[in-house]
């Protein structure tokens, strides 16, 4: 590495007792809880230049992650400022481009292509409006507006993703409650066969099987047209890691430090 940026001495004299425990902690998990303004990116950054510097670590071998693109712009602002110049191969990420960035390497692993395209989430809309008629909808599709529930159907589709939840697994979980509403409008018994709670677990029903068939339908299209959603990073990333161990060991085996913000 060529000479830093910032004079090596200067690396862990501003810090306080605390914050100084915290960039220089040798192993094992440890978790930083503190408030807004306290100093935790001056934390992770000092960290990160104290494990290349004096600790000569690989870049490679350090992961750094945030969860917004804002966030991970600032780490590597910093992160520009304070390592020595020529520094390259760093792992900072949001966990979005984390994923993306390990399914670039290994799509055709889990039978993705590598030149995939992520979609904003305009283009989910325009993706969802063009293809609306396949989604066979009925009560999120009314008359008078066809284009009124999309903002809606993809604000659930994501929750659905980042909750990793399957769409063969939404598909069942739809089929039973289905199944259990028709138990109750044939049921014998005069309190589960009122006409207004039985035909209102039917609507509630039927409105999650549309959804669910929803679900599974957007994604055989995105998978069809070589496109991911943003939750398709982090789903994927695990489908990845659960279906190739292989894989998953090799990354357990590069990331000594892993850092969270």
């Amino acid at each position: 590495m060529k000479k830093s940026k910032t004079n090596n001495n200067n690396l862990l004299s501003n810090l306080n007792q605390a914050q100084l425990e915290a960039v220089t902690h040798d192993s094992g998990p440890m978790l930083i809880v503190a408030g807004a303004g306290t100093g935790k990116t001056t934390v992770l950054i000092n960290r990160l230049a104290w494990l290349l510097q004096e600790k000569a670590i690989n870049p490679e071998q350090i992961l750094l992650s945030t969860f917004t693109k804002k966030g991970a712009a600032e780490l590597e602002e910093r992160a520009d400022k304070l390592l020595p110049y020529g520094c390259v191969n760093l792992w900072i990420n949001t966990f979005d481009s984390f994923g993306e960035r390990i399914l670039r390497d290994h799509a055709l692993d889990i039978g993705l292509s590598p030149n995939f395209k992520v979609l904003d989430q305009t283009e989910q809309w325009m993706f969802i409006r063009k293809h609306l008629n396949e989604f066979k909808l009925d009560y999120y599709k009314p008359l008078g507006d066809p284009t009124k529930f999309i903002h809606e159907i993809i604000s659930h589709f994501s929750r659905l993703k980042n909750e990793n939840i399957l769409p063969e697994d939404y598909l069942k979980l739809a089929e039973e409650k289905i199944a259990d509403s028709d138990k109750v409008l044939s049921s014998d018994d005069p309190v589960l066969a009122k006409a207004s709670a039985g035909e209102a677990d039917k609507l509630d029903a039927s409105r999650l099987n549309e959804l669910a068939n929803g679900y599974h339908i957007y994604n055989r299209l995105l998978a069809k047209e070589g496109l991911l959603d943003f939750g398709d990073l982090i789903r994927y990333t695990i489908k990845l890691f659960k279906e190739r161990p292989n894989i998953l060991s090799k990354y357990r085996e590069q990331f000594k430090y892993i850092m969270v913000d």
